[in-house]
């Protein structure tokens, strides 16, 4: 009988363990497991990094433009004294996912010609955002006529970017017209918050030249101080680094905008030839150049003679 009941026993015991045996997953399987999940826990890292890094550094810029736009405000101390904690980013737009012509960019992948406009537009109003929006006098009370400069992106477009325009060049009139016609918010256009409601048709109007593929860009924020002008680029009736063109009238909540900025060279307006750059637009806080796009080494960026750059490469 004992006998009988540990043999029924036993033969339950092996039963469960038989059983159990089914359910159990190899060494294999949990090693497999094992490298799926620290793979996606390293790629989820990497991603969530980086995007947590690129708007933690936007964050940390803005915070310190407001901050030495505003210390005189609060102890009378001369805003050069606070410095700006601003770097540039490098930036490229990419159709394949490739960026031969910069190593570890922020990469925008583009696969028409609205989105290389949008991807653009994304990064000149981030720069307008990081510095206070023309709202905000950064470049200190210095008496000397200067221009400071903020250079927020180094854009460059991988070689697949000729896919979507195959002249290898593209229009900065189309991109304008991208930002006037093209919102950033439900009630707002690219073209408002960059450049006040007015005007766009005038700046349309003009020959804005093409933006080359092979070259890399800034896109550059310019301010003066709170007590000089941009009107320093014209002496009298000769063109000295630039020119400020026809007056533009009205826009958004700032004071107005002063006029077009350009260079000597290309179309004629008014009897002088003349590359026209960007808008500028004078405010409460000081005459400001918004964020435009500037080829690297080209005649528009060193006529433009910023004093100093308040950026970090």
């Amino acid at each position: 009988m004992v006998m009988n009941k540990d043999v029924g026993n036993q033969s339950v015991v092996c039963g469960l363990r038989s059983s159990s045996k089914k359910g159990e997953m190899t060494t294999e399987q949990i090693v497999m497991m094992i490298i799926l999940i620290a793979s996606f826990a390293v790629i989820l890292f990497f991603l969530v990094r980086l995007g947590i890094d690129d708007e933690k550094d936007k964050e940390v810029c803005r915070n310190s433009v407001l901050t030495k736009g505003g210390i005189d405000k609060v102890s009378g101390a001369v805003g050069d004294s606070v410095p700006l904690n601003c770097q540039t980013s490098y930036v490229c737009l990419t159709r394949d996912g490739s960026c031969e012509a910069m190593h570890k960019p922020k990469t925008h992948k583009v696969k028409t010609e609205d989105e290389v406009y949008e991807a653009l537009a994304t990064e000149l109003a981030d720069c307008w955002w990081m510095f206070g929006e023309g709202k905000v006098n950064f470049a200190g009370e210095d008496w000397k006529q200067k221009l400071y400069c903020s250079l927020c992106s180094n854009v460059a477009f991988d070689d697949s970017v000729k896919e979507i325009f195959p002249s290898g060049e593209f229009s900065k009139n189309d991109f304008y017209k991208y930002l006037a016609t093209n919102n950033i918010s439900s009630d707002t256009t690219y073209y408002d918050y960059l450049f006040g409601t007015r005007g766009a048709s005038q700046l349309l109007s003009q020959d804005l030249g093409n933006v080359n593929l092979n070259k890399q860009y800034f896109i550059l924020l310019g301010a003066t101080s709170s007590v000089s002008t941009i009107g320093w680029v014209a002496t009298g009736g000769v063109v000295a680094a630039g020119l400020l063109l026809t007056p533009l009238t009205g826009g958004a909540s700032l004071a107005s905008a002063a006029g077009l900025l350009g260079v000597v060279g290309g179309g004629v307006i008014g009897g002088v030839a003349v590359n026209v750059i960007a808008p500028v637009i004078r405010t409460p806080s000081g005459d400001f150049i918004p964020p435009s796009l500037i080829e690297i080494g080209s005649k528009e960026y060193t006529d433009l003679e910023c004093e100093e750059v308040a950026t970090r490469s």
